[in-house]
C-alpha cells in the first residue's frame, strides 16, 4: 500500500525508514543486504515519486554510515547501502527493538 507522508516531519519519516529497514532485514537470507533509498521508501510502503523523500532517506543512511552502523557500496552505477549481521543495528532491527527509532534519531541529530 503506497501512500504520501509529511515530508516536513522528520519524525514521520525516521520511522518510515526504521519500518523499511524492518522489513528488509526480516526477509533477509543471508548475512547481509544491500538497498537502495528507495526500496527503503517502499518496503515502507510510501510513494517512491518525490525526489525529496529519497534526498531524506539518503541522508538518514549516510548518518548511519558515517556512525559505522553500516556500510555504503559504491560500486555500481547507483550508491547501494550494505547492512550485516555483524552490525548491532542489524539485530535491533531483526528483534524489532524499540530503542531503534531513538538511536536513529540520536544518529541523524548530529
Amino acid at each position: 500500500m503506497n501512500h504520501r507522508f509529511n515530508l516536513s516531519d522528520f519524525k514521520t519519516v525516521l520511522r518510515t525508514v526504521y519500518t523499511g529497514m524492518r522489513k528488509i532485514v526480516g526477509e533477509a537470507r543471508g548475512s547481509c543486504v544491500s538497498f537502495t533509498p528507495r526500496k527503503v521508501l517502499e518496503f515502507g510502503g510510501i510513494d517512491t515519486t518525490a525526489p525529496v523523500a529519497l534526498t531524506l532517506v539518503k541522508h538518514i543512511l549516510e548518518k548511519l554510515v558515517e556512525s559505522g552502523l553500516m556500510q555504503r557500496d559504491d560500486t555500481r552505477a547507483r550508491t547501494r547501502y550494505v547492512l550485516c549481521k555483524n552490525s548491532p543495528l542489524w539485530q535491533k532491527l531483526r528483534d524489532e527493538d524499540v530503542d531503534t527509532l531513538k538511536l536513529l534519531e540520536q544518529v541523524t541529530a548530529e
